[in-house]
């Protein structure tokens, strides 16, 4: 009997050893895991850190382009109003009257 038990605690030895071999590997691929996903998180903040500077970038651009666009307006406005007001309040010459030679 004691070969028998013999027997059954190296069976049962054999078998614990894929237990645990089995645990480590899926604890290895959580660990894995949890790696990989703390790798994603970190790339997509830079992402975003990047795009949010990106953002700011673009919105001061716009802002400056839009202050240029309004001061062209407004020089555009002047320059019509020097061109038109002096057309209209131009004054005609008096008509002269030509004397012309009858027979």
């Amino acid at each position: 009997m004691a070969a028998v038990s013999g027997k059954g605690k190296r069976r049962a030895a054999v078998e614990e050893a894929p237990l645990d071999k089995a645990t480590q590997q899926k604890q290895r691929r959580m660990i894995k895991n949890r790696e990989s996903a703390a790798r994603s998180r970190e790339r997509k903040q830079a992402y975003t850190v990047e795009l949010e500077s990106l953002v700011a970038q673009l919105e001061e651009d716009n802002a400056g382009l839009l202050k240029e666009e309004a001061e062209l307006n407004r020089e555009r406005y002047t320059q019509l109003m020097e061109n038109v007001i002096p057309v209209t309040e131009k004054r005609r010459p008096k008509k002269v009257l030509r004397r012309v030679r009858s027979i």
